[in-house]
């Protein structure tokens, strides 16, 4: 079974540590810095699951997510964030996001997360 994960993300780091966290033989891990290039994805592959970082230049996470509702676009979305609050959470779940989780996080809890959506 092969698996295709897309992680978006402004920060290098945290792109470096999901992609090699999260890559194994049977999973393939794309990542892009926003919003407007993952959109770009989307539009051309199907993924499994996206990770979503909320604050990112130009596009937000919560307008991608909204966007691609509009769009009728399916994609199974985590958040994350490190600035998360029960409102952004909350706001997040309601446009569709699966998840919400927040930074720092360990290497096992995302891919426990990831096991939990695909």
């Amino acid at each position: 079974m092969s698996r295709r994960l897309l992680i978006v993300d402004d920060e290098k780091n945290i792109r470096t540590t999901l992609s090699r966290s999260l890559s194994d033989p049977e999973t393939t891990v794309d990542s892009v810095m926003s919003a407007e290039e993952a959109l770009e994805r989307l539009v051309l592959y199907s993924y499994d699951l996206v990770l979503l970082d909320l604050k990112l230049t130009g596009m937000s996470g919560l307008d991608l997510i909204e966007k691609l509702s509009e769009m009728d676009i399916p994609a199974k979305i985590v958040v994350i964030s490190a600035h998360g609050t029960i409102d952004t959470a909350v706001k997040c779940l309601k446009a569709g996001a699966l998840d919400f989780i927040e930074k720092p996080f360990s290497p096992d809890e995302i891919r426990s997360c990831v096991a939990k959506y695909i």
